[in-house]
């Protein structure tokens, strides 16, 4: 359970960067599953940027070793970021939708005031994901600090207005 400067444990570089088999090597030895790195960011923060379509099964492997030892999926980050803010920021449809199931309040909001809503607004490169966040309960007329909407977001969204993508459903 020793960290590095950056907070690292053997456990946090392992969820980054190995396979499931030294996870749970790590985790037979008494490894922490809460450790918080020195910029606060847990192991699910390190778990989700592992996510690739490819590696479904390490993902998945190394999710439930996790969980098996009681970590906390649904904890935020120290910045207020939630798996659907993690989510976002891989760009993957298919792991935003593996979210649900673990009910994380999709309309949380970060340290910046940031719904997941407004960031996919800003990200978005077309409008299934903010569509999508909007079945689910996502609230369109939620503001950040600036109050601003996900509807003003998206219209400065230069990806989304070059590309004509309707964004009046935010409205």
């Amino acid at each position: 359970n020793l960290v590095n400067k950056k907070g690292n444990s053997a456990l946090t570089l392992a969820v980054r960067g190995n396979t499931p088999a030294v996870v749970d090597f790590l985790l037979s030895k008494g490894a922490d599953v809460n450790v918080v790195d020195a910029s606060g960011e847990n192991l699910v923060s390190y778990l989700i940027d592992t996510y690739s379509a490819q590696r479904l099964a390490a993902f998945d492997a190394k999710l439930k070793l996790l969980q098996d030892k009681g970590l906390a999926i649904t904890t935020p980050q120290k910045n207020g970021n939630t798996l659907y803010h993690l989510s976002l920021a891989k760009n993957d449809f298919a792991l935003l939708k593996r979210i649900e199931p673990f009910k994380v309040d999709v309309n949380a909001k970060n340290k910046e005031g940031i719904t997941a809503l407004h960031k996919a607004a800003m990200t978005a490169k077309d409008d299934s994901v903010m569509k999508y966040l909007l079945s689910i309960g996502a609230k369109k007329d939620a503001v950040t600090e600036f109050k601003e909407t996900a509807f003003d977001l998206a219209k400065e969204n230069e990806f989304l207005t070059k590309n004509k993508v309707s964004i009046d459903f935010l409205k």
